[in-house]
């Protein structure tokens, strides 16, 4: 008997019976390529709902509001401050503290230059400050921002209105666009909260 030939024959006998099964005859019994890739891309994350699993575009959608990291990582006004976040050891606090997040938009980086240097090796200490210093506790929801909280490096700070009328927290002027997400508020601002404490 010649094994060579029988080889190939013995291959795909073999190949299809490690195989999941027949391939779906019509659309309707099984998923199509876009459907599967969805279910791919989604993820489940825990909080006090218990498990969600998030589709692709909820996690990608402008403005996500599964989490204030994904409110920053997909906002197109908040490129600077995303990689700040991302490059500092908070951006799983941001991501699933359940904390208010200050979000300065990226006109604030653009219209000064007070804080280049920041992402430099030897100023961890001080971006992990900064952004330490946008992470603010103990705010109930959007319309409850006035008042007196801790950020997450312990320093007391305020949400008041100055003389014209605006909301503002230190340096940061609240723009008005809080957003509730699954995991954290989100509030959009321009200015930083505190100036940089460099290292």
């Amino acid at each position: 008997m010649n094994f060579t030939r029988l080889l190939p024959a013995l291959v795909t006998v073999l190949l299809m019976a490690c195989g999941t099964g027949a391939p779906p005859t019509s659309e309707a019994e099984g998923n199509t390529a876009e459907q599967t890739k969805e279910k791919d891309e989604a993820i489940k994350v825990k909080g006090e709902r218990g498990r969600r699993s998030y589709t692709a575009e909820e996690l990608n959608e402008p403005y996500s509001r599964v989490s204030p990291w994904r409110y920053i990582v997909t906002s197109p006004e908040t490129e600077y401050f995303e990689r700040m976040v991302g490059s500092s050891t908070l951006a799983r606090t941001v991501h699933g503290s359940g904390h208010a997040v200050l979000v300065p938009e990226d006109l604030t980086f653009k219209t000064t230059g007070d804080w280049k240097g920041i992402l430099d090796p030897g100023q961890e200490k001080a971006l992990d400050r900064l952004v330490g210093a946008h992470i603010i506790k103990g705010i109930k929801g959007p319309k409850l921002l006035e008042g007196t909280y801790e950020n997450l490096n312990g320093d007391q700070v305020s949400i008041e209105k100055n003389a014209q009328g605006q909301l503002v927290c230190g340096g940061a002027k609240l723009l008005g666009r809080e957003l509730e997400t699954d995991q954290g508020l989100v509030i959009p601002v321009l200015g930083l909260a505190e100036p940089i404490a460099w290292d």
